[in-house]
């Protein structure tokens, strides 16, 4: 189901594509330093309406995580008001202790400062309706803890916020334990990613909310029938047992060398194939997916690879020709989409092929929207593939319910 900005959404596709968020990030917000100071005034206006569009109001419980002087804490103690409740946590002991001393000052008895850890938040449990994180989820040493922790400290079905800085995918390759005290961007696609994987449903992006244009806003979910945040609530559905002969060379052609861009389920059958069809073959990882260097998805047993990261979509591959490319459970992710495709139609031969796995989207969303929510329209492939030199040639069987199976070659 689509978030309720999806149709305002639609009104920023001309900046919302796959290729915008490499433009976006040569931008100011790329080069690490703190905005300047913003409006005490906007900045609350911006606070109210997100906290309208999630039906936050009186008698509501926010988490302000990361509260720092409390700026934001007493916008949101207006918001809830005396029968709410505002927990303004911070990890800085002095800081808890200022907070403390202005609550007392200004007479807010539904603010309770929370002195947190960097590895827990620590928030009463099933007691929050919205968390929210302004500009600290890229401090966070320990994403998956903090993460489990504001689970375990919403109530089912309220909201985690993310507002930060870097539209698209990772330029800062730090190691995470060097992002606490030192100021380094995160992406999108990497809060995405690990907010997913522990437990939370996206819902929406929420920039038209926002009032900083380089800033991406996330909302995500604690979802009312998970029990625990040990996984993602929307994982992508296994694929047909018999799928694996439409990914095999078609009659009369021979693949000597193939490129595998696959996750999830479809990562699953880079060892059946290989079995059935022994060939040379190389591991394309998304940046999408990696939030290190040095990060690779694990390869089924008995399967080793060479492997690549794509460096803003540029695979960075020699100059041997490929027969045959596998996006299995990975278009969707795309976000420098043109230049990855390009890349591999170089290296493509006259009679290959390239492979497209998927999860169908119930409609045609931008592929920001798609790369989060995982899932794409097969109509949106069709379009793009086009417009980067390739004609389809079939549609497969479909590899299971809400799946589709398409292959495409260089078009003449």
């Amino acid at each position: 189901m689509l978030g309720p900005l999806s149709r305002l959404m639609l009104c920023c596709v001309v900046w919302i594509t796959m290729a915008v968020p490499v433009t976006l990030a040569q931008g100011p917000a790329a080069t690490g330093k703190p905005r300047a100071k913003e409006d005490p005034q906007v900045r609350a206006r911006s606070l109210g309406r997100i906290a309208e569009h999630l039906q936050i109001d009186q008698g509501s419980v926010i988490a302000d995580i990361g509260a720092g002087a409390g700026r934001d804490t007493w916008v949101f103690a207006q918001i809830v008001g005396s029968e709410g409740k505002v927990y303004s946590v911070e990890i800085a002991s002095k800081r808890v202790e200022s907070l403390k001393a202005e609550v007392q000052r200004r007479e807010l008895s539904q603010i309770q400062p929370i002195l947190s850890k960097p590895d827990d938040p620590c928030l009463p449990p099933d007691s929050v309706d919205m968390a929210f994180m302004h500009h600290v989820y890229h401090h966070v040493t320990e994403p998956q803890a903090m993460l489990q922790g504001i689970w375990r400290g919403l109530k089912p079905g309220g909201y985690l916020v993310v507002v930060d800085q870097r539209l698209g995918t990772l330029v800062d390759w730090v190691p995470r334990e060097q992002r606490g005290p030192k100021h380094f961007w995160i992406a999108e696609t990497t809060v995405v990613r690990e907010a997913r994987e522990n437990g939370f449903r996206f819902v929406e992006y929420a920039e038209p909310l926002w009032h900083v244009r380089e800033a991406f806003v996330l909302v995500f979910q604690r979802p009312e029938d998970l029990q625990a945040p040990d996984r993602d609530p929307d994982p992508l559905p296994p694929i047909a047992a018999d799928t694996l002969r439409q990914l095999l060379p078609e009659t009369g052609q021979t693949y000597r060398r193939v490129a595998f861009v696959a996750l999830g389920p479809g990562r699953e059958l880079i060892g059946p194939y290989l079995a059935a069809n022994p060939c040379q073959a190389i591991d394309i990882v998304l940046e999408e997916w990696a939030t290190q260097r040095d990060e690779r998805p694990a390869l089924p047993p008995g399967v080793e690879l060479p492997s690549v990261l794509t460096d803003r979509g540029d695979p960075q591959l020699g100059s041997e020709p490929l027969d045959a490319v596998y996006f299995l459970d990975t278009y969707h992710l795309l976000f420098h989409g043109p230049t990855l495709l390009s890349r591999l139609r170089q290296r493509l031969t006259d009679t290959g092929r390239v492979y497209i796995l998927d999860r169908q989207a119930p409609s045609v969303i931008p592929h920001r929207e798609a790369s989060h929510r995982r899932m794409i329209a097969a109509e949106k492939v069709q379009q793009q593939m086009q417009e980067a030199g390739f004609t389809l040639v079939r549609e497969g069987m479909k590899p299971a319910e809400n799946r589709f199976l398409l292959v495409f070659k260089k078009s003449e």
